[in-house]
């Protein structure tokens, strides 16, 4: 497998050091067996803890959390908060701060922290004095090991006296990064198994993290995990950098239990209700409603490809965008117009758009999209990811890394973007209408001829007009004779032979 990695052996010392480790319930030790100091902690630490994980047999941690906990509503779950006096380094002159969350509601595994200093390792541990509780009363009884659900990042983005969220980690292995006035909407997680297979998904969760001690006045932290699961062990190493694009480097080390899983590596998660493409009706006075509204992949050079998203009536759907060696892809939301979603509460125009760009060689492989029916927006029903040509084998390590951007725009492109879909679906005889809006760069010289193609049926009265109002250019077209099953559409504006626009690629139930 390509984006398989081998690492030198790591010296004797650290060796060692692995071998003294104590799971959950005595915590990890910060002195070696015969009473010498373990080396610095780095990536590679966590990273042989993962090794050492995965070559024994699976055992979850099991939640001893008491019911009473566990049968929180949402809203009660949300009034618990974290003193902010009570977290590490508080006092101090560092610009990022961390809080963490309790466990309750859905979010019953224990997740253990351990904070970084000097390359000194220490355990921080849980207490009930840490939260404040303004739904009264709380379950009194907690687990006498009681650890934390996950943690968040703050940092003053907006504001400089205002710590804000950039990002946080909570419930398997998902997690959420901000960008200057940015709201949270789509997910990201740190792996996906088996999604929309047969035998049902595995979700693999982060149980432990390492919080390194920032810099005075730094920009930037280092955050470490470790992931756990029936299928995979691994390591995790993220960067975090906020601005007006936070971006954060992500870096990871698998090690498989067992083989024959379809791995997929950066996996975004959103939901997507309904949008300006409609098929079918949803009873809601908003425009659209989608944390997303597109896919995009770059597959290199001008091989840009847009797909545009879709909540369908029935049955998942699965689609596969073969891409070696991807030079980036993500989950996007184009439309930033508030007209567009008239939500005052949810500010679906300021979801974050989530885009990866990949970090070395990942090899052959695909971009796999998974669209989920779904009646109402409180459930992400869209997931897609890089998945690798070869799955992981057990005993071997897959190592890969990427850049994450949480952007209110677009990447660049030297291309013009795919600013609207619109479509008329069959009704009384009359096939379907496509009409695609093109905007972004202006091509210049010669004006655009479209090129479209469909799996099914044929393309008819396809034609290419200026767009006066909007800026840009306008392609409309009917498929017709495409019969009962799905039909798999694309579009491409051309000058003088070279493409000028990314490809607008649709699948039509």
């Amino acid at each position: 497998m390509a984006v398989r990695l081998r690492f030198p052996l790591i010296r004797h010392a650290l060796a060692k050091l692995v071998v003294s480790l104590v799971f959950y319930g005595g915590g990890r030790n910060n002195s070696l067996a015969d009473g010498t100091n373990p080396p610095a902690f780095s990536f590679a630490t966590v990273r042989e803890i993962a090794r050492g994980l995965a070559s024994k047999d699976y055992h979850p941690t099991q939640s001893n959390l008491a019911d009473a906990w566990k049968n929180l509503t949402y809203d009660q779950y949300q009034q618990i908060h974290f003193r902010p006096e009570s977290g590490p380094w508080n006092g101090q002159p560092v610009r990022f701060t961390f809080q963490f969350f309790h466990r309750g509601f859905i979010y019953a595994d224990p997740v253990l922290i351990h904070l970084v200093e000097n390359g000194v390792v220490r355990d921080y541990p849980f207490s009930q004095a840490q939260f404040d509780a303004a739904a009264k009363p709380l379950p009194a009884s907690l687990p006498p090991d009681n650890a934390f659900a996950g943690l968040r990042v703050l940092y003053p983005i907006n504001l400089p006296q205002k710590q804000d969220e950039v990002a946080s980690f909570l419930g398997a292995s998902y997690f959420r990064v901000l960008g200057l006035h940015q709201q949270f909407g789509a997910s990201l997680r740190g792996l996906a198994i088996d999604t929309a297979a047969p035998s049902g998904e595995e979700f693999p969760r982060f149980t432990e993290f390492w919080l390194e001690k920032p810099r005075e006045q730094a920009t930037e932290v280092q955050l470490f995990a470790l992931l756990d699961s029936p299928s995979v062990a691994g390591a995790y190493r993220f960067l975090i950098k906020p601005g007006d694009a936070t971006v954060m480097d992500v870096e990871a080390s698998l090690f498989a239990r067992r083989g024959g899983r379809k791995i997929g590596f950066a996996p975004v998660s959103s939901m997507f209700l309904e949008g300006r493409n409609r098929t079918h009706f949803v009873p809601d006075f908003r425009p659209q409603v989608h944390d997303s509204d597109g896919l995009l992949v770059h597959g290199g050079a001008t091989n840009w490809d847009w797909r545009p998203l879709v909540n369908p009536v029935k049955d998942h759907r699965v689609s596969r965008f073969p891409s070696d060696n991807p030079e980036g892809f993500g989950l996007l939301q184009r439309d930033r117009r508030f007209d567009q979603y008239e939500d005052l509460q949810s500010r679906y125009d300021l979801r974050p758009s989530y885009w990866i760009e990949p970090q070395g060689s990942w090899g052959p492989g695909a971009v796999e999209l998974v669209e989920i029916p779904s009646p109402n927006e409180y459930n992400d029903n869209i997931v897609a990811y890089w998945v690798p040509k070869d799955a992981p084998a057990p005993g071997t390590e897959n190592h890969f890394a990427y850049r994450l951007y949480a952007i209110l725009n677009g990447p660049t492109e030297p291309l013009m973007h795919v600013r609207e879909t619109l479509l008329a679906p069959e009704h009384e005889k009359a096939p379907p209408h496509f009409v695609v809006d093109f905007g972004g760069m202006d091509p210049g010289g010669a004006d655009p001829v479209a090129r479209a193609s469909t799996s099914r049926g044929a393309v008819r009265n396809l034609i290419v007009e200026t767009n006066a109002v909007a800026g840009g250019w306008r392609a409309a077209f009917d498929l017709t004779d495409s019969g009962n099953e799905d039909t798999y559409l694309s579009l491409l504006l051309v000058a003088e032979d070279r493409p000028i626009s990314e490809t607008w690629v649709y699948r039509y139930p």
